[in-house]
């Protein structure tokens, strides 16, 4: 549980690098449908889908696949730099951030995270997870050591 804000920093290293390197692209999309006519990238791709040319068509699916990617990866961002630990745990905990999450893991490194709130938030969740799973064995031990406990 201590690994989530360092997981969580990580991530978002991951997704500046993805949204620096796309942004670009989106610029360049919308300097091309300024110069032809379009009043939007949605409207270019639109009208490039309709071409009779395949290779077109793939390209324009290509330019509509990173605009996608990039307008979620912005959009992950702005989540994750305004949540808290647990809106950050439940964010990775999504079946739709799993490939993602799985690039980014391969290249991480266990270590400590550097942001108080971040420690405090992970001690008190992982006393918490350890108190609910500890908690019926220490009962079931009790009532155990009651009921053989030799009368007088």
């Amino acid at each position: 549980m201590l690994q989530v804000p360092v997981v969580t920093e990580h991530y978002l290293q991951h997704l500046n690098g993805f949204v620096d390197a796309t942004n670009s692209e989106v610029i360049h999309y919308q300097t091309l449908a300024d110069d032809y006519g379009y009043t939007s990238t949605a409207q270019m791709i639109d009208a490039l889908l309709q071409n009779n040319d395949p290779l077109i068509r793939d390209d324009a699916a290509h330019k509509q696949q990173v605009i996608a990617a990039h307008d979620a990866a912005v959009k992950a961002l702005a989540t994750l730099r305004q949540s808290n630990y647990f809106e950050q745990a439940w964010y990775f905990a999504q079946p739709s951030q799993y490939d993602r999450l799985s690039k980014v893991l391969t290249l991480y490194q266990p270590s400590l995270p550097l942001h108080i709130e971040a420690v405090g938030s992970a001690l008190v969740t992982t006393i918490i997870i350890y108190l609910m799973l500890a908690l019926p064995f220490v009962v079931r031990r009790r009532k155990q050591r009651h009921l053989y406990r030799p009368l007088g």
